[in-house]
């Protein structure tokens, strides 16, 4: 495996985990703040399987990061992981059944052909 692949396999398990952590964060709150007093939530928060999941997810996430860093530059690194805006659309879309706007759509659009741009001659 070349050491390019190794980079970009480390940045996409990174981004992978950070959006699957935010889904994780989302449906343990669910939509428990509306109205719901701080320690309420807390507990709630506390007790949540998906937020204890999601926080081992960030942990793993924590790990592909420093693997990705101690190879590669921060420069370059560090844009690609505008890819998790990406993502957590994509996640929001198909797995919490959210309604996602053209101009957001068109967004996400604009993003990865940023990152494309910016971490482009990388990994090409």
């Amino acid at each position: 495996m070349t050491h390019t692949l190794v980079i970009l396999l480390l940045l996409l398990g990174s981004v992978t985990c950070d959006v699957t952590g935010q889904v994780c964060f989302k449906l343990g709150v669910g939509d428990a703040g509306a109205g719901v007093s701080a320690p309420s939530l807390l507990t709630k928060v506390l007790h949540s399987r998906w937020i204890m999941l999601g926080v081992a997810v960030y942990a793993v996430e924590f790990v592909f990061w420093f693997a990705a860093l101690s190879r590669t530059e921060l420069s370059t690194a560090f844009p690609f992981t505008a890819l998790g805006y990406v993502g957590v659309v994509l996640a929001s879309r198909s797995i919490l059944h959210e309604r996602i706007s053209l101009r957001r759509w068109v967004g996400i659009g604009t993003i990865v052909v940023g990152v494309a741009l910016v971490t482009g001659q990388q990994f090409v």
